[in-house]
């Protein structure tokens, strides 16, 4: 029974049959494990992108209101500039006609206290003989009146280049979702070939765009 030849070619049949499918049984592990990869690159780069555009939203509203706050503190210190001018001009109409009483009066209850040091220091000079320096044309005065101003248009304008930076972060991962779409797509049609050659290359396809996806993941910030 064991010389028959229906015995040895039917083992002949099992030994051949395995031997072909050993190659399918591995192109279908490496499909499983290319769509496994390119399914859960897929999701990340989409949970990125609604992270980013979340932080490019919270930054550009950041920034419209420090904008808001920095235009109300210019309008406060451009008060505050003609507050002091017309203080000036008055102390400097009651010296011109030698009204001291006028002129403690507007020291005492006109003059900002933050204007002091300057009025004092325009004082030594007239009383050295100098001219005072312009109220405009002082850099060290007009500097400290609108600080409160510059430093919120500065916060404003960080804000807004974090806000562009964040948007840019989204189009990248955008950009990668799409690479990791691709290689979804080039596994998943591998079942649809009989052939080995065409899924061969398939995975191929797969694989590649999927090494290039993950250096460029590598290198983009997390939100």
């Amino acid at each position: 029974m064991s010389n028959s030849p229906w015995s040895n070619e039917s083992a002949g049949s099992k030994n051949s049959g395995g031997s072909r499918t050993r190659p399918g049984r591995l192109i279908e592990i490496i499909t499983v494990v290319l769509l496994a990869v390119a399914t859960v690159g897929s999701a990340w780069s989409a949970y990125q992108v609604s992270k980013w555009n979340g932080v490019e939203t919270d930054e550009a509203r950041a920034s419209a209101v420090l904008r808001i706050e920095s235009s109300r503190e210019y309008a406060l210190a451009t008060q505050k500039v003609s507050y002091d001018a017309a203080t000036v001009a008055q102390y400097a109409s009651a010296a011109a006609g030698g009204n001291q009483d006028l002129q403690d009066f507007l020291r005492a209850t006109l003059v900002r206290p933050g204007f002091v040091p300057i009025f004092e220091s325009w004082e030594a000079q007239l009383a050295a003989g100098q001219t005072p320096t312009n109220l405009l044309a002082d850099e060290e005065y007009l500097g400290e009146i609108f600080a409160a101003s510059d430093a919120l248009d500065a916060e404003a304008g960080q804000a807004s280049l974090r806000g562009e930076e964040a948007g840019a972060n989204a189009d990248d991962y955008i950009q990668l979702t799409l690479f990791f779409a691709s290689a979804l797509f080039f596994a998943g049609i591998t079942a649809s070939f009989n052939n080995r050659l065409p899924r061969i290359v398939l995975l191929l396809a797969s694989a590649t765009i999927l090494a290039f996806a993950g250096a460029l993941m590598g290198g983009y910030p997390i939100a």
